[in-house]
C-alpha cells in the first residue's frame, strides 16, 4: 500500500481541514509529496509548512473551466477529495452553499478527473446520511438525511455511485463515523471536552446517554490511504468506524479519569438537541474485507494522545 502511492502522483482538495492535514503528514512521510489544490492563497498552518515537500496549486471548485485546466495540467493518478463545508441549520443560505460546494462542486471535479484519466478518486460521506436509525449501521442502509450538510452528502454519494456505474468513474465513497484526534475543531464534543479538562474549566453537557462511534484519526487515515491502492473499489461506499457504540457520558468521565481534572464535569448541565440522532455506529465487516483495515486505536489511548497533545499546547 505504502509503495503503491509513493510511486503515484497524488492530489488533495480540503488539505488544510483536520482530516486534509493529516493525511498530507502521512503521504509525505512516505515521502509520496502531493499536490494540494486550494481555492485562494496558500495557507500559512504550520501543519503543512513542508519546504519543497508539498506543492501548492490555485484551482476553484466552483469554477467548471478552472477545474478542467488544472486536471488537464496536473494529471493527478489519485484524488483526495476532502474539500466541502458543513451545513447544520435548515436555512436557504445552508442549503445553498451545502448544495454547490457538496454537490455541485464535486460533481465538477468527477467529471474532469473522468476525462484526464485519474485512476482512483476518494471522496468522503458522512455517517449523518444515515439518519437516526438503529446502530449497527451497514452500507446497504437506506438513507435519511436531515440537515442541508447530511443531504447533499447523500446526494453526492449517490451521484458518484451514479457515474461509476453509467460513466465509469474510479470513485470510491468512504463514510467516517467520528473522528478525533489532536487538532481537532474545538467545538467538537471531544476536543471541547478535553480542552476544558486541561484548563480546568467546567464542562457542560447534556445527559450523554447518546453513543456515538469514534475513530481516531490515524486509522483514518489509514483507511484513506488503503482505499487508494485496494482493488476492485470503485463504486463501493465504505464505512470507517470502530464497529463500538459508546455513550457520551463514558467518553467524558474516561477524559476526566485519563486526565486527572478536577474541574467540574456536569453531565445533564446542557438540553439534548431536538433533532440529534441517539445511537449511530458502525458495522465495519465492509472496510475489513474490501480494504484489509480495521482500527488501531482504542479510545483510551486515542484520548490519552490528545490530553498529551493539549498538555503540551498549554505547556502544562
Amino acid at each position: 500500500m505504502s509503495d503503491a502511492l509513493a510511486l503515484k502522483h497524488v492530489a488533495i482538495t480540503g488539505a488544510t481541514g483536520f482530516i486534509g492535514r493529516y493525511l498530507t503528514q502521512a503521504l509525505v512521510a512516505l515521502e509520496c509529496y502531493p499536490t494540494l489544490f486550494t481555492c485562494g492563497r496558500q495557507p500559512q498552518s504550520a501543519a503543512l509548512q513542508m519546504e519543497n515537500r508539498v506543492r501548492w496549486v490555485p484551482m476553484d471548485l466552483l469554477d467548471e473551466r478552472a477545474i478542467a485546466e488544472t486536471m488537464q495540467q496536473e494529471k493527478p493518478a489519485v484524488i483526495f477529495h476532502l474539500a466541502g463545508t458543513r451545513g447544520r441549520e435548515a436555512t436557504y443560505r445552508a442549503c445553498t452553499h451545502c448544495a454547490r460546494l457538496n454537490v455541485e462542486a464535486t460533481l465538477q471535479l468527477l467529471k474532469a478527473a473522468s476525462q484526464c484519466g485519474v485512476e482512483r478518486v476518494i471522496m468522503l460521506g458522512t455517517a449523518d446520511e444515515y439518519g437516526d436509525q438503529p446502530g449497527p449501521l451497514h452500507e446497504t442502509l437506506p438513507l435519511y438525511p436531515v440537515s442541508p450538510y447530511a443531504i447533499s452528502k447523500a446526494a453526492a454519494t449517490r451521484f458518484s455511485q451514479t457515474l461509476f456505474q453509467r460513466e465509469g468513474c474510479p470513485v470510491t465513497v468512504l463514510r467516517p463515523f467520528t473522528v478525533y484526534g489532536p487538532g481537532q475543531p474545538g467545538d467538537m464534543f471531544v476536543a471541547e471536552a478535553v480542552s476544558c479538562a486541561i484548563a480546568g474549566q467546567p464542562f457542560r453537557m447534556t445527559h450523554g446517554q447518546q453513543r456515538r462511534d469514534f475513530v481516531f484519526i490515524d486509522d483514518m487515515v489509514e483507511a484513506m490511504m488503503k482505499a487508494a491502492s485496494a482493488p476492485q473499489v470503485e463504486g463501493q461506499v465504505i464505512n470507517i468506524g470502530s464497529g463500538q457504540a459508546t455513550r457520551l457520558c463514558d467518553v467524558a468521565s474516561l477524559i476526566w479519569e485519563l486526565s486527572g481534572s478536577e474541574a467540574p464535569l456536569l453531565i445533564g448541565a446542557r438540553p439534548g438537541g431536538a433533532s440529534e440522532f441517539h445511537d449511530t455506529w458502525a458495522d465495519i465487516s465492509r472496510a475489513k474485507t474490501l480494504l484489509n483495515w480495521e482500527p488501531r486505536v482504542s479510545l483510551r489511548a486515542g484520548l490519552h494522545n490528545m490530553i498529551a497533545w493539549e498538555r503540551q499546547q498549554h505547556f502544562i
